[in-house]
């Protein structure tokens, strides 16, 4: 596994929320009637931890996503990336999206991702990231489990299992 190719994985993640970092092989089946657009509203925390494992390059994902009834779905948090022997590079993310339910697909065009160094600029420059991080993304998922709190969703293009936790809010 290489960057580029993590990195649409990556992008599906900031839509999929990985609440716990919890990467799972168990497979579930969820009930029809608790796949629902209406389950999906709302925002939900993400963080993930994927490794390269021959470079043992580490990036990870914090992310806040809010799903809205019109089909909109807008975002923000950061990606860290660390690479041996440099500093764990510290990226801010935006996103405005699309998204749709077909039964238990769920598909996300993202319209408008930015990425913006944070943590060092000045290498910015030299490992030009931001050239290979990708402006707009199309994935997809198919729902495993999703209940009022708790999402799980299996990416179509890497087949990892992605546990998700929804924000409760109070009034």
């Amino acid at each position: 596994m290489n960057l580029v190719k993590v990195l649409p994985t990556l992008m599906f993640i900031y839509s999929m929320p990985s609440f716990a970092a919890e990467v799972s092989t168990a497979e579930s089946t969820p009930t029809v009637s608790s796949i629902t657009e209406k389950n999906l509203y709302g925002t939900w925390l993400c963080q993930h931890e994927v490794e390269e494992p021959n470079t043992k390059m580490s990036i990870k994902v914090n992310y806040k996503i809010n799903y809205l009834a019109n089909g909109q779905s807008n975002g923000s948090g950061y990606l860290f990336f660390k690479i041996n022997g440099m500093p764990e590079l510290k990226y801010s993310v935006t996103d405005n999206s699309t998204w749709a339910l077909k039964g238990n697909e769920l598909n996300i065009k993202s319209k408008d991702v930015n990425f913006k160094n944070v943590s060092h600029p000045e290498l910015e420059a030299l490992l030009n990231l931001k050239k290979i991080l990708p402006a707009t993304v199309n994935e997809s998922g198919t729902i495993m489990a999703l209940t009022q709190t708790t999402l799980k969703v299996k990416s179509a293009s890497y087949g990892e299992m992605y546990t998700c936790g929804k924000v409760v809010t109070r009034s």
